[in-house]
């Protein structure tokens, strides 16, 4: 009798929710987005109604990629989201970054594709600029993929000389310098090719060699050395640099 009232006091949703999951275990590319967030989230909020928080939660950032890439003061906005679940969202983002990133960190020859899919997982959606660089030795095997500045939303500031005191240390004889727009601008800027200009020179003068500038926005990466911005007799494009991915 005991087993019988419990089981009555139990929410109407954790019925639903093991018939998801069973459903999701057997075939989970048939289930709909929603339906992958609610459970997920299911195992954050365990006495709550998920269902919702996950309709809202893709109505307003439109897809499963928005609510990744989403920054946790914009979670905070939707009705639901706690502390948990912007901690849970946190670890999520890290884990696909990580799933993509560790096998192009043990490749023994990396090439620009890799880097640009590396640079999309670590820079892609986020809210502020951030400068990091792919060192690399003479056999293209990647050495390390290094935070070098984080800044604010529009800017960062990043020095030839920070760069080569990492790329000293950790004895690169290449690198590929990285960062990201997060206001969605897929054009270098001035600034952009000057600080970039400058920051080759002093690495030919160490015998490193700039192979490439990425810049990360929505979406896409834009190369500088294929659009002809590593050379300084070019002049910068009038229209969108091409994308390489």
């Amino acid at each position: 009798m005991l087993r019988i009232a419990m089981a009555a006091d139990e929410p109407h949703f954790l019925g639903h929710r093991q018939r998801l999951r069973e459903r999701i275990l057997k075939n989970p590319h048939e289930a709909e987005s929603y339906e992958l967030l609610e459970l997920l989230l299911g195992y954050v909020n365990k006495r709550s109604d998920t269902k919702p928080l996950a309709k809202d939660l893709l109505k307003h950032f439109g897809s499963l990629w928005g609510i990744l890439n989403a920054h946790p003061t914009e979670l905070e906005t939707i009705h639901g989201v706690g502390e948990s679940s912007k901690i849970f969202f946190i670890l999520l983002r890290e884990l696909v970054a990580r799933y993509f990133v560790e096998p192009i960190k043990e490749k023994k020859s990396v090439t620009l594709d890799d880097i640009a899919m590396l640079a999309r997982c670590m820079l892609d959606g986020l809210c502020h600029e951030e400068i990091w660089v792919a060192l690399l030795d003479n056999n293209n095997r990647l050495l390390s993929f290094d935070r070098v500045q984080t800044g604010i939303m529009d800017a960062a500031f990043c020095s030839a000389k920070m760069i080569a005191e990492i790329a000293i240390t950790k004895k690169a004889s290449a690198l590929v310098l990285i960062h990201n727009h997060p206001g969605g601008v897929t054009k270098a800027s001035w600034a952009d090719r000057e600080t970039t200009l400058h920051i080759q020179k002093v690495m030919k003068l160490m015998g490193i060699r700039l192979l490439d500038h990425l810049i990360i926005a929505d979406g896409k990466v834009i190369s500088l050395a294929n659009n002809h911005l590593l050379d300084e007799n070019e002049t910068i494009l009038n229209d969108n640099e091409k994308s390489i991915l």
